[in-house]
């Protein structure tokens, strides 16, 4: 009977330590939204385990807020605002792309963190916090901490 519960216990130890090694490489996504200056903004981070891997970023802007009127005078300007994501668009791991609806702009930003690292973003004004860096990597939880002190709620945690 001892020898029958010692490996039944043993089984377990062995279940829950696989189950946390597992937990360690689990890939986690979490969604954050708010309202800044008028503008929506929602921020999608995947992570592997602590590290995000990429940074969805979507900002909705209305017209008035950068002194436009229509969507065709919006239209009028593409050239010159998507050259104020110019450099970005150039930098490995980083897209920038404009969209124009009835009432705002819609700028959707992706970028992929195991190319894009710390310095160049910074260069490039998206202005991430140096301590939200683990050497080079992107702690999700200082990352989500960041947000949050930005105003920013998580709206959605898989």
């Amino acid at each position: 009977m001892k020898k029958k519960t010692f490996r039944i216990t043993g089984l377990l130890v062995l279940l829950i330590a696989i189950f946390g090694l597992a937990a360690c490489g689990s890939n986690e996504t979490v969604t954050l939204q708010g309202e800044e200056m008028g503008q929506q903004q929602e921020i999608t981070l995947e992570a592997k385990g602590d590290e995000v891997q990429s940074m969805a970023a979507e900002m909705t802007i209305p017209y008035a807020l950068i002194g436009v009127e229509s969507k065709e005078e919006a239209e009028s300007m593409d050239e010159m605002l998507q050259s104020e994501f110019e450099d970005a668009n150039e930098a490995d791991g980083v897209e920038v792309e404009l969209t124009y609806e009835e009432e705002e702009i819609v700028v959707a930003i992706n970028i992929d963190l195991t190319t894009a690292g710390p310095e160049e973003l910074n260069t490039l004004g998206f202005g991430i916090d140096e301590d939200a860096f683990d050497e080079e990597d992107l702690s999700l939880e200082k990352m989500v901490s960041e947000l949050e002190d930005n105003g920013l709620e998580v709206a959605e945690e898989e």
